[in-house]
């Protein structure tokens, strides 16, 4: 896969710096980011946010998981009735019910929020924003140590994305099951364990598309594609399969059908600026030409339409995140025009006042704009828009009148009341108004608005989370992490102490480490998935090396596999250079080695790996 290059004098050369700087670089290495004085621990509070996502999970593979207090649950999605669908295309049954027994698995992917009903909408939202937070701030995951959490989070909504779309055998799109239960869900309180019952789908197909949702599924399987890439390049590249075959469809195929939504998340037919990101997202994997979009006086223009924008980022309107992302991939300086104005029109952030304009689930909007403020203070951390946001994501994180922090289970003190069926199951009426069974660690909740904070439990704009809070809030706190620093090793003793929380549980264990002798294939005719693994039965196979491996660490300049960067990984890579017998480097270790990802392993890159060390360089940017 990789050429080794002929060059044994500068490595060796290189492997004698390297043997000389360890003395003197593992310290540093190892030493945690320090948030500036008086500021929150964005590090750690990223770190805990993440867990958020575990709460949520729907379907199989979460008893004896993350969390001690959460089980398997729905799992008659796995057995939904082909006869009680909404809007299904006969022509999708071979695919979605292989065996002819009426039934179709659709367990899986995340409950949106404080209820149980499925969003395809906001679990693309959510999981785009997780990759985009990732792309913005080069890696920031692998650098709090949260990498096989991170993937872990993108795989289960990704895992379902992909179970939930049907593809015929020239790999187009039949048929999108795009929501999971309905509003029905809301006249029900009770944790998800004990509700076993049968739940509606609704399906979109070429006549009664939704190109929106559509687009937000692109977004967060082309953007965990990029996030993924070299984490686990099998399912980055199976990612991006399906992502372009929703995008052709979406391009084929307009319409805005949301029956069984009832207003939860009702949109416009509008559905530019979700396009915009799915095309950015695809250009920046490399498959697909640069968006011509380029804004103008808060307008927009492009083959999918034009309109005029001035609003924040959300699940409904995402502009700024074409910005953001497009200027991080260009540096044209009008996408940077364009993210001040929007910033300006949201009425900007100032240093003593935390701005509640938005209402319902202000902090997710905030969290939004402190994105814009971040994108246009562009690294400088001394800029009035970067110490803007950070003053926002302080007054979130605790340092406010309410002395709450409202990401519950950072700091000393979070609402209690907070509307979620699973943590907070109480009487069955949230009325009733009963404090939380369980801490939902990470969760971001609504908190104050302009009138103030309420908690209490049937008050969902104040106290409820969902994805897409936890989408914007990963978006901010990175960017301010990556400006800031902080410690995310202190995130590691409040998981430790949390009755919540299974510290002995290690993400990745799962589908990311396995053998490599696989078979991986591509749909045809039908497709049978697994909560963390996805097996496609079809007519193409291929088949990679039969070599055993070991428990697999996909991180950039970890060429030893330890888990971690550090100075013997360069020693490993500076001996193997030099034709050293003695120094053996595994194939996921090569992967692993090519630090400058140009295909060939070399003295380049062990210089690569001694300056990500050194904090000169972000490895994988």
């Amino acid at each position: 896969m990789f050429r080794k290059e002929n060059t044994k004098r500068t490595a060796a050369g290189i492997l004698s710096a390297a043997m000389m700087l360890c003395s003197c670089m593992i310290p540093n290495a190892a030493m945690p980011a320090s948030a500036d004085n008086g500021d929150e621990n964005f590090g750690e509070a990223l770190a805990l946010s993440l867990y958020f996502y575990d709460a949520n999970a729907c379907g199989t593979g979460i008893t004896d998981g993350p969390l001690t207090w959460r089980g398997d649950c729905h799992t008659y999605d796995g057995q939904a009735e082909i006869s009680k669908a909404e809007n299904f295309n006969s022509a999708a049954a071979a695919i979605m019910d292989p065996d002819g027994d009426g039934k179709m698995d659709l367990s899986g992917g995340y409950h949106d929020a404080g209820d149980h009903v499925k969003f395809n909408l906001t679990i693309g939202f959510s999981m785009s924003s997780l990759a985009m937070s990732d792309y913005l701030n080069d890696g920031v995951y692998a650098d709090i140590g949260c990498m096989d959490h991170f993937a872990a989070v993108l795989k289960r909504g990704c895992d379902y994305l992909m179970k939930t779309t049907a593809l015929d055998g020239s790999g187009s799109v039949v048929s999108i099951c795009y929501q999971v239960s309905d509003l029905a869900d809301h006249g029900t309180w009770s944790s998800p364990e004990v509700q076993t019952y049968e739940r509606k789908t609704y399906w979109m197909s070429a006549g009664n598309n939704n190109r929106k949702i559509c687009a937000d599924m692109v977004n967060g399987l082309a953007g965990t594609a990029y996030a993924l890439r070299n984490y686990d390049p099998a399912y980055s590249a199976k990612c991006l399969k399906y992502a372009q075959a929703i995008f052709d469809f979406a391009k084929a195929n307009s319409g805005n059908e949301q029956t069984g939504n009832g207003g939860m998340y009702g949109n416009s037919a509008d559905s530019q600026d979700e396009m915009l990101i799915s095309s950015a997202w695809l250009y920046i994997n490399g498959v697909a030409d640069m968006p011509k979009c380029i804004p103008s006086n808060q307008g927009y223009s492009s083959e999918f339409g034009s309109e005029y924008d001035g609003y924040l980022y959300s699940w409904d309107k995402q502009y700024q995140g074409y910005c953001w992302l497009m200027y991080k991939a260009t540096k044209n300086e009008a996408y940077k025009t364009e993210l001040i104005a929007d910033y300006n029109n949201q009425g900007g952030f100032s240093e003593t006042q935390y701005n509640t304009k938005w209402g319902w689930g202000n902090s997710r909007y905030n969290c939004a704009v402190q994105t814009t403020a971040l994108a246009i203070a562009d690294g400088d951390k001394d800029s009035a828009y970067a110490k803007g946001a950070k003053f926002q994501m302080n007054y979130i994180l605790g340092q406010n009148s309410y002395n709450y922090s409202f990401l519950v289970g950072y700091g000393d003190k979070c609402p209690t009341h907070y509307h979620h069926r699973a943590a907070n199951p109480g009487t069955g009426n949230p009325k009733d108004d009963t404090a939380a069974k369980y801490l939902v660690y990470g969760a971001l909740i609504g908190g104050p608005d302009s009138s103030g904070y309420q908690d209490y439990q049937d008050s969902y704009t104040y106290t409820e989370p969902a994805l897409d809070y936890n989408g914007c809030f990963a978006l901010a706190c990175s960017g301010l992490y990556r400006l800031y620093g902080g410690d995310p090793a202190a995130a590691k003793p409040v998981i430790e102490a949390a009755s919540e929380i299974n510290s002995s549980y290690v993400f990745g264990s799962g589908a990311v480490q396995q053998e490599e002798t696989t078979t991986t294939t591509e749909t045809t005719t039908t497709t049978t998935t697994t909560e963390t693994t996805t097996t496609t039965t079809t007519t193409e196979t291929t088949t990679t090396t039969t070599e055993p491996v070991e428990p697999q660490s996909r991180l950039l300049g970890d060429v030893n596999l330890s888990g971690n960067v550090d100075v013997e990984d360069c020693v490993l890579l500076a001996r193997y250079n030099t034709e050293d017998e003695t120094a053996v480097v595994t194939s996921q270790g090569k992967i692993n080695a090519d630090a400058n990802q140009d295909g060939r392993l070399d003295g380049d890159d062990v210089t690569y790996i001694l300056q990500a060390i050194a904090k000169l360089r972000t490895l994988g940017a």
